[in-house]
């Protein structure tokens, strides 16, 4: 588990929640007995309590995060929560190969928009987790390694289902969604270049 994504999210829940939760633990006997010592006593039980507590939902969070990226390959470091994620692939990217990656993302069940620019890029919209919400992806072939190259940026501000309805506060995906799609197509690229599959199309082929 890396250090600095578990600090960070500890911190975060920490300002996020723990704070509030703490505060309101340590204000309620107050607020019906008065400050007394026992209640300086009990903060100084509480407050420790609080903070292992916010410790322990950040790696259960990590733990998640690193379930999420089994079989991709990929490290879980600090740079999971980054909102941009880019990652290359070995081997070469063929019109074929695009073909057959465009037909996989489109019986994903995860992807909407997909579109195919005259570069010979694929763009679409990606739903990493169980939601509506989504992260823009980019797959094209990298101009220095010849490799499949991907793009993922999430982290914008979106509306409900119903763009034209008033009065809809704006939702983000969670810190790691990014990643999650990362990890998710990168799968879905294996899974198309992998030589037991290229193998089998070949015999069926034969």
């Amino acid at each position: 588990m890396d250090r600095g994504l578990l600090l960070a999210r500890w911190r975060v829940i920490l300002t996020d929640n723990g704070l509030f939760v703490l505060m309101a633990l340590c204000l309620i006997p107050v607020w019906n007995d008065g400050v007394t010592w026992r209640n300086a006593a009990e903060s100084l039980v509480v407050g420790p309590g609080v903070v292992a507590l916010a410790l322990l939902a950040a790696v259960a969070q990590c733990a998640g995060l690193a379930r999420r990226a089994r079989g991709s390959g990929l490290p879980v470091t600090v740079h999971a929560d980054d909102d941009t994620q880019t990652l290359t692939l070995p081997g070469a990217w063929r019109p074929e190969d695009r073909d057959r990656l465009r037909a996989a993302l489109l019986a994903s069940g995860r992807t909407s928009g997909v579109q195919e620019t005259p570069a010979g890029e694929l763009r679409f919209q990606w739903r990493p987790l169980r939601s509506w919400r989504f992260v823009r992806a980019t797959v094209s072939r990298d101009g220095t390694t010849g490799g499949v190259r991907l793009d993922i940026l999430g982290g914008e501000e979106q509306k409900g289902r119903d763009r034209e309805q008033p009065g809809r506060h704006g939702f983000r995906l969670p810190p790691g969604s990014s990643f999650v799609a990362l990890c998710q197509i990168v799968r879905l690229a294996q899974g198309e270049h992998s030589p037991r599959r290229v193998a089998g199309a070949a015999a069926g082929e034969g």
